[in-house]
């Protein structure tokens, strides 16, 4: 029951995206096996076109100019193209493209009309990387672009658990990682590229070296709690301490991620008392005016996880269970 709990809760984490926007979230690996063109690039402009009296629909009417610095797959682009999207969308997101901001695009290029369009709506976009982030993304595009290369399916699907690996211990890239790491995705699933073979998962040294990656970071942002789950049979005793510990260092207002890390610490202690307050903290968060009784449940979870201590040791890595 524990080892279904624990599932229950990664695919709760991973698939919150999907939730939110109804299309499959798409990790770095899928853009790059599905994109025709990744480009790196500055957007110098973007607008609207009219609407024609003859148009009936408003899809793609949006456009970003974008100059082309670099093309990091496909055939090489023009100095400056356009990409046209539908700006207006609300679920799913669509992509964001702004003013002087440097972007990585993944692109296709429609079978009619002019210019690009963007894949996967909103993750086909990547922005606000900085020096560091975008030579993290080429330098991680270019080996999986060596890896799908390799024909022999087993050794590509081994090389691409390293490169995961990588993904996960670099900041910039890590939800690109852990979402596919995680014990309840489909990575690289008979369903995916159509070859079955052998399913891997991170072995003891790779699940070290996130762990201490773990240990130091200062916050746990959306995709740091991804290592969580990763890491969990490793070191559990030593886990559930460091999320007591880091519990305690934000409030109740930080919702997402207190809830996050309660939803944790539930399962590494097994303790009833504190699964109760958790599921009255996350029904609260819907209320409205419920600022007043979230810090009550949280202050309560708080001061009742002191002495819990770990119930069960979860296999980490495990498959869900059937």
């Amino acid at each position: 029951m524990q080892k279904l709990f624990f599932s229950a809760i990664t695919l709760l984490l991973f698939t919150a995206t999907a939730s939110a926007y109804p299309i499959t979230p798409h990790p770095l690996r899928k853009l790059i096996m599905e994109s025709r063109y990744i480009i790196h690039g500055t957007v110098l402009e973007t607008g609207t076109l009219p609407v024609e009296k003859d148009q009936s629909s408003s899809w793609n009417r949006d456009y970003a100019v974008i100059r082309v610095h670099e093309t990091w797959q496909g055939q090489p682009l023009p100095d400056t193209i356009t990409v046209y999207y539908t700006a207006r969308l609300i679920c799913p997101a669509p992509p964001v493209y702004t003013k002087g901001e440097g972007i990585i695009a993944f692109l296709d290029k429609p079978e009619k009309g002019d210019g690009y369009e963007t894949q996967a709506l909103s993750y086909g976009v990547k922005s606000g990387l900085g020096a560091a982030g975008m030579n993290a993304y080429h330098q991680r595009t270019v080996e999986m672009q060596q890896i799908l290369a390799i024909k022999d399916q087993q050794l590509q699907a081994e090389k691409t658990l390293d490169w995961l690996i990588e993904c996960a211990a670099n900041p910039y890239t890590r939800w690109e990682g852990v979402y596919e790491l995680s014990p309840g995705s489909d990575f690289m699933s008979v369903h995916e590229n159509g070859a079955a073979h052998r399913r891997i998962f991170p072995n003891r040294r790779q699940q070290e070296r996130l762990f201490d990656l773990l240990l130091a970071t200062d916050t746990l942002a959306y995709a740091d709690m991804g290592l969580v789950d990763i890491v969990t049979g490793l070191n559990d005793p030593a886990l559930l301490g460091f999320l007591k510990k880091r519990l305690m260092r934000v409030n109740h207002l930080y919702t997402w991620p207190a809830a996050d890390m309660m939803q944790r610490i539930v399962v590494l202690s097994g303790n009833e008392e504190l699964k109760t307050l958790y599921k009255r903290f996350r029904e609260t968060l819907y209320k409205p005016d419920q600022d007043r009784e979230c810090n009550e449940l949280f202050s309560d979870f708080r001061r009742k996880m002191e002495t819990v201590e770990l119930k069960t040791i979860a296999r980490a890595g495990a498959a869900p269970a059937a």
